[in-house]
C-alpha cells in the first residue's frame, strides 16, 4: 500500500469510527433503532468499504487529492466532535426518528449551520470522493442527497412542534448546511 493510500485509510477511519460511536452511544433513540437508521448504517458501511477498496487501486491516488481529502477528513472529524460536545447534555434524536422535535440548539456549530452533524457526514463523503474519485463520487452524491432529505424531514417536524416559532426565526438566521460566514464574522454569540 502506498503512503497516500495508508494516509487516506487512517485519516478516514478516525471520523468514520466517531460516526459509529455516535449511533451507538450518543444519539437518543427509543427502544429500537428506526428501520431507516438501520438501512443508513448498512449503506454507510458499504460506502466506506467501497472507498477502502478503491484505495487498492493506487494508480488513481495523487498527492494533491490525498492532501485535500486528509484536510476534509480532519474537518469532518472536528465538526462532528464539536457538535457532539455541544449536544452532550441532551443529545439529538437518532436519524429517522419519528418523535416530535423537543430541543432547539442555537449555539456552538448550530450558530453556523442548522444540521452540523449531517454537514460533518457530507464533508466526510466529499473527502472520500476527492481522495479516490470515480465511483466514490456516486456514493458521495447518494449520501449528500440522503442527509439533505433527512434534514428536510426533521425541519418539517420542527414546524409542527411546540418549537415551531423559535425554529422559524432560527431558520431565517442560520443556513441549513453551508454557513453564512458573514454573520459569524460579525460576532455572533457562540
Amino acid at each position: 500500500m502506498t503512503m497516500e493510500a495508508t494516509l487516506l485509510a487512517l485519516t478516514s477511519l478516525v471520523p468514520f469510527a466517531s460516526f459509529v460511536w455516535g449511533v451507538v452511544a450518543h444519539f437518543r433513540k427509543s427502544a429500537a433503532t428506526p428501520w431507516g437508521m438501520q438501512a443508513l448504517s448498512v449503506f454507510n458501511a458499504l460506502g466506506y468499504a467501497t472507498f477502502l477498496l478503491c484505495l487498492r487501486h493506487e494508480d488513481i491516488l495523487t498527492e494533491g487529492a490525498t492532501s485535500i481529502a486528509i484536510a476534509l477528513f480532519g474537518a469532518s472529524f472536528a465538526l462532528f466532535w464539536w457538535t457532539a460536545r455541544t449536544t452532550r447534555a441532551l443529545p439529538p434524536r437518532i436519524a429517522h426518528s419519528k418523535a416530535d422535535a423537543d430541543t432547539l440548539y442555537r449555539h456552538g456549530p448550530y450558530a453556523f449551520a442548522r444540521h452540523p452533524f449531517y454537514l460533518s457526514y457530507m464533508i466526510f463523503w466529499v473527502a472520500s470522493a476527492v481522495g479516490v474519485g470515480g465511483v466514490q463520487w456516486l456514493v458521495c452524491g447518494a449520501f449528500i442527497g440522503w442527509y439533505a432529505l433527512l434534514a428536510r424531514s426533521e425541519e418539517r417536524r420542527f414546524s409542527s412542534s411546540a418549537l415551531a416559532a423559535g425554529y422559524m426565526e432560527y431558520r431565517h438566521q442560520t443556513a441549513m448546511f453551508v454557513p453564512k460566514l458573514t454573520k459569524a464574522m460579525l460576532g455572533r454569540k457562540l
